[in-house]
């Protein structure tokens, strides 16, 4: 199972959604986490709001939840139609990982 993360320096979830340029992708195994790759939107802009979001769903669409620190309503509606669980957080990328690969695991 992956998760991905919205971070600017790896070490405290402070990214929205949409905005995000690059997505951390962490990987639970066997009840352990493990940080895999980070993945980049590509630089091409983008002209609306709307864009920017379909984007990153689009990058982090084999993740099984997203942990930045807003989301929107539509994009929220589009996540969870894929299963990924969107969750809104303002805290350390680690212990936020550890603690939600504990619940999503059940």
């Amino acid at each position: 199972m992956k998760i991905a993360v919205g971070s600017t320096d790896g070490k405290v979830i402070d990214l929205h959604f949409g905005d995000a340029n690059h997505f951390l992708i962490y990987k639970i195994e066997d009840g352990n986490s493990k940080f895999q790759e980070i993945r980049e939107k590509t630089n091409i802009p983008v002209k609306n709001h709307q864009e920017r979001w379909v984007a990153s769903i689009d990058l982090i669409n084999d993740c099984k939840a997203v942990l930045c620190t807003k989301i929107g309503n539509e994009p929220t509606i589009e996540l969870r139609k894929l299963g990924i669980k969107p969750i809104q957080l303002e805290c350390d990328v680690n212990e936020a990982v550890e603690e939600c690969s504990k619940h999503l695991l059940n």
